[in-house]
């Protein structure tokens, strides 16, 4: 190898050293700032998650006057949950009942047919319900009733 070779392939590794270690330095400072990012970004995500809770109005408040607000909130909140839990309690009722003394028959239109026409007749066969048949409805009504919730 000749010098002028020598010095223009060392020329060459300085300069490919110096790229790599530019590269090594920008990738580890982009790896810094994405972790950086991220934990701003976690903490971002658990502070909007929070449930933030009113328990007053805008004034100073002393933390006793801060437990009695919290108190007063977490009443209203129980008795709003008591009232959901009384209408859907409520509305399951009407529908047991409602499917209790529902036909069985198809919902919707209604057509006249041959069949139907002599089931008007007051002297017509009509099933009657075994007493087995009228416990069960009267177990699966005392099933559905309605929890209580109290109030304190």
């Amino acid at each position: 190898m000749s010098a002028k070779s020598l010095t223009f392939l060392l020329n060459m590794i300085e300069h490919i050293t110096a790229a790599a270690q530019t590269f090594l330095a920008k990738n580890a400072l982009l790896k810094d700032r994405n972790q950086f990012l991220t934990n701003i970004n976690n903490e971002g995500k658990v502070r909007r998650s929070a449930k933030s809770e009113i328990i007053g109005k805008a004034r100073v408040m002393s933390y006793e006057d801060l437990e009695k607000a919290r108190a007063k909130r977490a009443m209203k909140e129980a008795a709003k949950e008591a009232k959901r839990v009384a209408k859907e309690a409520k509305e399951g009722a009407k529908k047991v009942q409602k499917l209790a003394t529902a036909d069985k028959g198809k919902d919707g239109r209604k057509r006249k047919s041959p069949g139907e026409a002599g089931a008007s007749d007051p002297d017509a066969k009509v099933p009657r319900m075994g007493e087995a048949q009228v416990e069960e409805q009267e177990i699966a009504l005392e099933a559905w009733r309605a929890p209580v919730a109290q109030m304190w």
